[in-house]
């Protein structure tokens, strides 16, 4: 009973191993077909250029990739002709262009091997897309006769393109008008061309011509931003308000005006500074008082119209225009003077004030106010008419004053202890060498022209003068003055005392 016990087990024990090597078998021939199966065919879940080709063997990947460009079309995108949007312009069909297309074997060969066929139980499982380059075989001519034929390919019917520019100032809106470029439909015929035949070299079903940078752009954009700045501050300008005080007359510049000072040439903003001077000198020439006639009330009570002198308000014209320029570029509001050159007592067309010194050179005396108060007066000798140095009339300021000068002429060297000149070389100074003034002396001893004046009084008047101070000179004219009465003397009779 043992013996055939062990000889059983033995017969076990042998059946299986067989059957165990017989699986181990299988499962390795299994795997080496496979691996030899996919070694030549693709794995599932392979697609190529978008077509699925599960377990496809290389010739049927041939066939397959090659019927994908049978029915091959190409869709051109570009500008509207109107609009100018993007749309499609056309599209262009293989067999309007003698189209054919084919993938290498090799590249096929190329991607079995990647596939890695011996690894098939790690690599086969999940999705393998790939892509595959066509060689494509199309007519060049029949293409370029299908675009030319196209609107989008004709010149003549091409937008051009036009730059965003500033138009100018708009009297309805109150500022200025930008506007926008027109991006067109210019082509650039033979870069659209190439770019559609790179297109069906590589077998793409769509193209763009703006992508593809075709088409002829303006070089200026209202996006782009600097049109717009310059807008910005010409229209900074435009906000510009200043109100004058011009020798005490409001004089207002606002937009009305300054909108007509600014220059717009190719794109680019400025200020017409003759416009600006022009400004300027218009309300210098009207409000200022410097060198213009006035009309002087006497102490006598006569009206007498003067000449002007050194004296009075005068617009520093080109100071005043170059400030006012900065100002406008600055956009500034507020109220201002205008630069000075020379100023006045007091503003307004009487600008002399209620403190002066008038000298009557027809009586030969002189009256110093002071707040319109009489605070001195004296007679003076003038200019000797009989030589010609007769003192000019006029309204004048002092131009300076000084102590212990010495007056030098063409025949004089003449020291004097107070020196107030207001007129050149004329002025008012004391005079020492005279024992008499006033009367009728200027007539035939008068001075070079400058008023001569006592020591003392002299002393006085230097005490009140300062620069610009109104000298008033003036002579009657003949018929202003009444005649003097002739007194009548009558016959007395020794009888009736």
């Amino acid at each position: 009973m043992e013996e055939k016990t062990t000889i059983k087990s033995n017969g076990n024990k042998w059946t299986i191993k067989i059957v165990l090597f017989c699986v181990i078998i299988t499962i390795i021939g299994a795997y080496v077909l496979t691996a030899m199966y996919f070694g030549g065919h693709f794995y599932p879940g392979t697609v190529i250029n978008g077509s699925a080709f599960d377990f496809a063997d290389q010739a049927a990947a041939e066939s397959g990739l090659a019927e994908q460009m049978d029915d091959y079309k190409l869709q051109i995108y570009g500008r509207d002709m109107q609009s100018f949007e993007q749309t499609k312009l056309c599209t262009v069909t293989g067999e309007e262009i003698a189209f054919s297309s084919y993938v290498e074997k090799a590249e096929i060969e190329t991607l079995l091997k990647a596939q890695k066929n011996w690894l098939w139980v790690f690599t086969m499982w999940g999705k393998h897309d790939c892509r595959l380059q066509n060689t494509c075989v199309y007519d060049r001519e029949k293409l370029e006769t299908f675009l030319n034929a196209q609107d989008a390919f004709q010149e003549a019917k091409m937008t051009e393109p036009r730059d965003a520019y500033i138009e100018g100032y708009s009297e309805d809106t109150g500022n200025f008008v930008l506007v926008s470029e027109v991006t067109g439909s210019k082509l650039n015929v033979a870069r659209a061309t190439k770019a559609v035949e790179e297109a069906v070299l590589k077998g793409q079903e769509t193209v763009s011509l703006e992508e593809t940078n075709c088409y002829i752009n303006p070089t200026v954009t209202a996006g782009e931003g600097s049109l717009q700045e310059r807008i910005d501050e010409a229209e900074r300008w435009l906000d510009t308000r200043i109100t004058y005080d011009w020798n005490g007359r409001e004089v207002i510049l606002s937009k009305e005006e300054i909108k007509d000072w600014i220059i717009l040439k190719d794109g680019e903003f400025s200020l017409d500074k003759d416009a600006v001077k022009a400004f300027v000198s218009a309300n210098a020439d009207q409000y200022d008082t410097y060198g213009k006639n006035r009309v002087f009330h006497t102490y006598l009570g006569y009206d007498l119209t003067l000449p002007g002198g050194a004296f009075g308000w005068l617009t520093d014209k080109e100071a005043e225009t170059e400030e006012l320029i900065t100002l406008i570029r600055a956009g500034t509001v507020g109220q201002r003077e205008p630069v000075y050159a020379s100023r006045g007592p007091m503003k307004g067309v009487n600008d002399i004030g209620n403190s002066y010194l008038e000298a009557d050179m027809t009586h030969q005396h002189l009256y110093l106010y002071q707040n319109g108060e009489i605070v001195l007066e004296s007679d003076f000798v003038s200019g000797d008419m009989n030589n010609g140095n007769a003192t000019p009339q006029g309204v004048f300021g002092i131009t300076y004053k000084t102590m212990n000068a010495v007056l030098r002429g063409r025949d004089y060297v003449t020291p004097v202890t107070y020196w107030m000149p207001f007129h050149g070389n004329y002025g008012l100074h004391d005079a020492t060498w005279r024992d008499a003034f006033g009367g009728d002396i200027y007539l035939t001893n008068g001075s070079h022209g400058c008023l001569n004046l006592p020591l003392d009084k002299a002393g006085e008047i230097y005490q009140y003068m300062k620069e610009g101070f109104p000298i008033i000179c003036y002579y009657y004219p003949p018929g202003v003055l009444p005649e003097p009465v002739e007194q009548v003397k009558e016959d007395y009779d020794d009888s009736e005392d």
